[in-house]
């Protein structure tokens, strides 16, 4: 197996803390207190947000930390992990395009999603992961 070039650990650990923070934005979201005290806006759209789209939301964000986790651990099945975490990701942000509009957050949850798969098979075919 050949060894990956510094950049590999670096996108891969950039990727794993993205996907944390998005963890943490999770968990919080789900504690109606913490929800009690934001603005208006917010608490509307987390409140009336469906099941599906939650659901979409946690497989984006959990799915993004385990794929990077896998991918950190140099194994193929994190292009499969990081995958159906940027399905999961095109999903939450439908319902969050559809409900409020365009934001450039959404817009950055959807790149760097795509990046980190897109990175995993180019680690894959350089030969970087078992």
């Amino acid at each position: 197996m050949i060894k990956p070039h510094f950049s590999f650990w670096f996108i891969a650990a950039c990727g794993l803390v993205w996907n944390l923070m998005g963890c943490l934005n999770f968990i919080t979201q789900m504690n109606a207190d913490v929800v009690a005290q934001m603005p208006e806006l917010y608490r509307q759209i987390i409140e009336n947000r469906p099941a599906w789209a939650t659901a979409a939301f946690a497989v984006a964000v959990f799915g993004g930390a385990a794929g990077c986790i896998v991918l950190l651990l140099r194994r193929r099945v994190a292009m499969q992990v990081l995958f159906v975490s940027l399905i999961g990701s095109v999903v939450a942000v439908i319902h969050t395009v559809t409900l409020v509009g365009f934001a450039p957050s959404t817009a950055l949850a959807l790149l760097v999603g795509a990046a980190l798969f897109w990175y995993s098979t180019i680690a894959a075919r350089a030969g970087w992961l078992r």
